[in-house]
């Protein structure tokens, strides 16, 4: 329970980190955290295997980052990846690409329930050190491939992922050209702003379409 408890306030950090410091950010260090807490685990749990007098010490060391990675996970990769989704799906798709994402989410959980047992049976605490290197992976891809979607509007992620190629170097390249193209786009409530020579052409227009219709 106490795991659970800790889990559960930890997920309160990501209320103020999350906009604040971008979701790249949030996944880049919680990804460190969270493969050094379970390196430190490992370690300490192969220590107290050996050294049987120390067991206690060694046992509450490994304890103590087991639950330092909860609290990590739950205030970075636990949060962050449910809003995402949310985020880089356009309208038109975004209920089916948040059901797919749960599924994935699903499958996920539910092999990682079945090969954890396995794992530890085989290998031992050397499976905390096997998903430690998962987490040190994942900064890399995050970098490459996940662009940062905070404080963005919907218009400006529609630009951000107007881009053919996945790097988000590219990405953020292109997001630049295309909103310097599309300046009369507003930051603040994704509407275009409407210049004097937009409202002429529309006065036209709405004139022309008023005497075709009578």
């Amino acid at each position: 329970r106490a795991g659970q408890v800790t889990y559960m306030f930890a997920t309160l950090v990501a209320v103020v980190t999350i906009d604040r410091w971008g979701r790249r950010v949030g996944l880049w260090w919680g990804a460190v955290g969270q493969g050094v807490a379970l390196f430190l685990a490992g370690g300490f749990g192969r220590l107290m295997k050996d050294h049987p007098s120390k067991a206690s010490e060694y046992g509450a060391a490994s304890a103590f980052f087991i639950f330092l990675y909860t609290a990590i996970f739950g205030a970075t990769w636990l949060t962050i990846p449910w809003v995402y989704p949310t985020e880089t799906f356009p309208l038109e798709v975004r209920a089916k690409g948040n059901a797919w994402g749960v599924f994935g989410w699903s499958i996920g959980n539910g092999w990682l329930t079945l090969l954890n047992p396995v794992m530890f049976n085989a290998i031992q605490e050397n499976t905390l050190h096997i998903f430690a290197a998962v987490n040190f992976l994942s900064i890399p891809m995050v970098w490459a491939l996940y662009p940062e979607t905070a404080n963005r509007t919907l218009e400006e992620i529609d630009l951000l992922f107007a881009c053919e190629s996945p790097f988000v170097w590219d990405m953020e390249r292109n997001f630049e050209k295309l909103k310097a193209e599309n300046a009369q786009i507003s930051h603040v409530t994704g509407r275009k702003e409407l210049q004097p020579r937009d409202v002429k052409n529309i006065d036209v227009e709405d004139v022309q379409s008023e005497k075709a219709g009578g």
